[in-house]
């Protein structure tokens, strides 16, 4: 069981009701800081994923978790919640914040892979992180606070491995983008997220397996199929611009499986006979969706160059728009 069911405990159920309430009322504080002061005491972190309201964490070794905080018995909000995360690799839980059990919401969660916890259990896990965080020092949590609002402006970028992510060189100059456009345009470094896949399809009656590569834009969160044949360094000297990152990894994993089951269809030449033909048919078919298997590989700064509205890929050439990219 993952991290979030390990920590429930028996304990004394008002109490921890008791604390939490009185805690809340007095700092206004969000269950979602508890909830981030809880995970970050196990050693994990929450990263901001899609879709935002929901809470995504990070265990650091390509496995993770994500939670839903339902403050009401809405079946269809959690019918929601199983259909955009319905591909996460890692365990969805569902906090239920509301008074009372329902029993459809209990039953979907079952039938759907989702570990419903009970306002109860919600009330345990919480109360421990609040007094965690009473008996944690109050001068440390301000420097760690102070520390991170002096850094805003630098660019985190997080690796298992725990590296740097490395420069895509250019093949395109800046000269020849200058030539192209009429104008000069700045580099821009915008990181991706590089994966592999591999997939099953039925061809026929016939199941092959098929492998491949597919990036995804760790600022805008759209995936494509993987360039190839690049070299990378480990700075760049002249002067360019880095985009922040915003979409980690894990989250991006979920974007670059859903692109390969949507986008990655795969054309099958069928033969029939009759009496008196030999028919050719071809038809699409889409890969099958328990097959489909993907791995983080890195993530590195791709370049681009910009003027205005315009964009020229740094590496393909290839002449689009900002919002392409950012």
């Amino acid at each position: 069981m993952a991290a979030i069911g390990e920590i429930i405990m028996v304990k004394d159920v008002i109490w921890a009701i008791i604390i939490l309430s009185a805690e809340l009322y007095q700092h206004q504080m969000d269950i979602r800081v508890l909830i981030d002061e809880m995970v970050r005491s196990m050693g994990y972190r929450t990263y901001p994923g899609y879709p935002e309201e929901y809470i995504w964490v990070d265990h650091g070794d390509g496995s993770g978790e994500v939670i839903m905080l339902l403050e009401s018995h809405d079946i269809e909000k959690v019918r929601e919640f199983h259909s955009s995360t319905s591909s996460f690799p890692g365990e969805r839980f569902l906090f239920l914040l509301a008074d009372g059990v329902d029993k459809d919401v209990i039953s979907y969660c079952k039938a759907h892979r989702i570990t419903p916890v009970t306002r109860e259990e919600t009330a345990r896990m919480l109360g421990r992180a609040l007094i965690d965080m009473h008996l944690s020092s109050r001068t440390k949590r301000k420097t760690a606070i102070r520390h991170k609002e002096e850094n805003k402006d630098f660019i985190m970028v997080y690796l298992e491995e725990g590296n740097n992510p490395k420069y895509i060189r250019p093949v395109i100059t800046g000269e020849v983008v200058t030539n192209a456009i009429g104008l000069k345009a700045d580099l821009i470094f915008v990181p991706f997220h590089f994966f592999t896949y591999s997939m099953k399809v039925m061809e026929g009656n016939n199941l092959v397996s098929k492998e491949g590569t597919v990036m995804v834009n760790a600022v805008n969160g759209r995936p494509s199929k993987s360039i190839n044949g690049y070299e990378v360094l480990d700075s760049w000297p002249t002067t360019h611009r880095e985009m922040e990152l915003k979409w980690e990894p894990l989250s991006s994993l979920e974007r670059a499986k859903r692109w390969v089951s949507e986008s990655l269809e795969t054309e099958v030449l069928e033969k029939s006979e009759t009496d008196a033909f030999i028919i050719y048919s071809r038809r699409r078919v889409k890969p099958l969706e328990d097959t489909i298997k993907v791995t983080f590989v890195n993530t590195c700064l791709y370049p681009i160059y910009s003027s205005s509205a315009l964009v020229m890929d740094g590496f393909t050439g290839e002449i689009k728009s900002i919002t392409d990219y950012l």
